[in-house]
């Protein structure tokens, strides 16, 4: 009898153990134990990976548990029934899609329906789309990251060997030159903009002043009488221009009678010819004109 009743413990701890385990699995799972969970059914093209057991959720909140996964030879598709929560309602036009986290199992995403065109039917069947599966698009975009990856390190040993390349060093260096160079400029605008500009703006100010006294001063001048008076004086010069041009052409004068009359220059020429010629004899005999003695003229 204490054999028997040594099995018999055995039996009942393996028990309870397997009830715990159980209870935790479900609770776990967010389901209740004692309340009556009602089934969908999912129509889906790929399950990417779901298994029995797996959650079921809708906006991140686990409803429900897939049960059974069967294949439909005539559609070419897959049926999961799902046990979702009898407090949950599923909306009209809901759809499910799978999503693969980065850490654990693939899941079942309900995108709801507006609830505005009624609830979903206990055993009712939900459709399943195509929805974003990170891993999947993850895997997708392997293959561009492995023909990235050989430009990737062409462009790292470029970018060694640039920086290695002892004429980065001296443009650099010419760059901080260059940098010192403007900074010393700038100062010494700033220096000037601070003293020299003041002091040429005060000369311009006093250039100015002086312009505006020079302008005041012009409008002050009679600048039309000035210019009537030159008009006259004008005048009276064109009138004595006329009355010279005139005497120059008129006989009636000694101006224009030596300067009309051929004769009188004919007289002239001949008078200036005839002093040039006793010039010339007094030169040559000047014996003729003057006598000097100092005991008197000799008579001959």
């Amino acid at each position: 009898m204490k054999f028997f009743s040594k099995e018999i413990k055995i039996a009942i701890s393996a028990i309870i153990a397997v009830a715990i385990i159980y209870v935790g699995a479900i609770f776990l799972k967010g389901l209740k134990l004692f309340d009556n969970n009602v089934t969908y059914l999912v129509e889906m093209d790929n399950v990417a990976g779901l298994t029995e057991s797996g959650e079921v959720l809708a906006n991140g909140l686990n409803i429900g548990v897939i049960r059974n996964i069967t294949y439909n030879p005539e559609k070419q598709n897959l049926t999961l029934e799902v046990d979702i929560d009898p407090d949950f309602q599923v909306p009209n036009g809901t759809t499910a899609f799978v999503t693969s986290p980065m850490l654990g199992a693939p899941v079942v995403n309900l995108k709801l329906g507006a609830n505005s065109n009624g609830f979903m039917k206990p055993g009712d069947t939900i459709y399943g789309t195509s929805g974003t599966d990170l891993m999947s698009e993850a895997a997708n975009l392997l293959p561009s990251v492995k023909a990235l990856i050989p430009k990737l390190d062409s462009i790292l040993v470029n970018l060694n060997n640039l920086s290695s390349d002892p004429a980065l060093a001296a443009s650099l260096h010419n760059l901080e030159y260059s940098t010192n160079n403007l900074k010393t400029t700038t100062d010494r605008i700033n220096s000037i903009l601070g003293k020299d500009v003041p002091n040429l703006m005060a000369k311009a100010n006093g250039i100015c002043g002086n312009v505006e006294t020079l302008t005041n001063n012009l409008n002050s001048v009679d600048i039309a009488g000035i210019a009537d008076n030159a008009n006259k004086t004008l005048a009276n010069a064109n009138n004595i221009t006329n009355t010279l041009n005139s005497s120059l052409q008129s006989k009636d004068n000694t101006l224009g009678l030596l300067l009309n009359d051929k004769s009188v220059a004919i007289h002239l020429d001949s008078t200036v010819i005839n002093a040039s010629m006793l010039l010339q004899d007094l030169r040559e005999h000047p014996k003729r004109y003057v006598h000097f003695s100092l005991f008197g003229r000799k008579e001959k």
